[in-house]
């Protein structure tokens, strides 16, 4: 492998984004420490709650929370560092990020500014500032991006997958699912098919419901994503 290849924007810029986010440490915002209490309950064994014994839902992302509980029941448990666990997954998240939009700005044939804008995103302010503060953007954001990308490609199990996932980072990804849903409608309609795949309506409900058992079984309300 040469070397020149680690030079190139897809792996510059993806670097960049993870050290931006990584170099400044935590700042993490009031918000924040809610979910990082949800996920400290949920690995002592109190449920995924605020206060034990309390059963109601406090946070507006509950797959966040169960994602910091698991990386920190291997990096010290109750006593894990949560903001740094959420700096990581921020980085991570979106250096990601920055490579789907050259991918998809590649495959739109527009490279040049798919560049720009990963460029952008990576060392955008304010998207850095949001990354160190522990909240769950960089990963909603990761999600969306995800999604429009698989479907935009015309794959849409895989874009229904983890559209259901993003609904599960935060609720008012619908205003994002609902537009790419009926494009996803006209697109089957103009087809020969012209029906959804159960395949593809599984994909989408196996999170959900998941989700919505959890939640009733919890909180009493199976649609219960913001109490």
């Amino acid at each position: 492998m040469h070397l020149n290849k680690f030079f190139k924007p897809r792996f510059l810029i993806p670097l960049l984004a993870i050290a931006l986010r990584l170099i400044p440490g935590a700042r993490t915002v009031d918000d924040a420490f809610i979910t990082f209490r949800y996920a400290q309950n949920l690995l002592a064994g109190n449920g995924l709650v605020y206060n034990p014994g309390e059963w109601v839902l406090g946070t507006t992302t509950p797959l966040y929370a169960v994602l910091i509980a698991a990386i920190g029941s291997i990096t010290g448990g109750i006593q894990a560092p949560y903001p740094e666990i959420a700096i990581v997954i921020s980085a991570i998240a979106d250096a990601m990020s920055c490579l789907i939009i050259i991918r998809l700005s590649t495959n739109l044939g527009y490279r040049r500014a798919g560049i720009a804008a990963a460029l952008i995103w990576a060392a955008a302010p304010m998207s850095v500032t949001f990354a160190i503060g522990g909240m769950e953007t960089s990963l909603f954001i990761l999600l969306m991006l995800g999604t429009f990308y698989m479907h935009s490609n015309n794959q849409p199990v895989l874009a229904a997958l983890i559209g259901s996932l993003s609904l599960l980072t935060r609720p008012d990804a619908l205003l994002f699912l609902l537009p790419l849903g009926l494009d996803r409608v006209y697109r089957i309609f103009r087809s020969r098919k012209r029906q959804l795949q159960l395949v593809e309506v599984t994909s989408f409900r196996i999170p959900t419901v998941i989700w919505s058992g959890i939640s009733w079984a919890y909180y009493g309300d199976s649609l219960d994503l913001t109490r």
